[in-house]
């Protein structure tokens, strides 16, 4: 029998859009769109848009058409390496800064929300299963 976490999963997601519908709203931006400007901002090297497809699993249509918007708006640049002109890699400009500060305030806080009443070992423990659930349905995915 699977814990109620895994069938009642859905509730991550509806706490994490709760949470920030004020910030989408504030900036006028859709909840794909303060996802690209978090990755980026979360995860130094990872500045592509196939690194947020792989990594957090989003459409590819939705994170280009994230990026455009975003861009548009002055809150990431592109940037192509000398020598490889396919892979555009992205940067977050100082115009984001608020932004990003307001998301990982928001991301603490649901955080804090999830592992109320967890000891610190707790939640290291429980961190590492979860990542081991997470590589085994990557690979069930892939093999698929």
């Amino acid at each position: 029998m699977l814990p109620a976490f895994f069938i009642r999963s859905r509730g991550l997601g509806k706490l994490y859009a709760r949470l920030f519908t004020p910030l989408l709203e504030e900036w006028g931006l859709t909840q794909t769109e303060a996802d690209i400007l978090l990755f980026l901002a979360n995860n130094p090297g990872y500045d592509t848009a196939r690194d947020m497809a792989e990594k957090r699993h989003l459409a590819k249509s939705h994170i280009s058409a994230g990026i455009e918007a975003l861009a548009g708006r002055g809150l990431l640049e592109r940037s192509w390496q000398e020598g490889n002109r396919k892979t555009i890699h992205l940067r977050l400009t100082a115009a984001a800064d608020p932004i990003v500060e307001e998301g990982r305030a928001l991301q603490r806080r649901y955080g804090e929300l999830l592992f109320r009443g967890f000891t610190q070992e707790e939640i290291c423990r429980l961190s590492r299963w979860l990542d081991r659930v997470t590589e085994n349905v990557d690979a069930a995915l892939e093999e698929e």
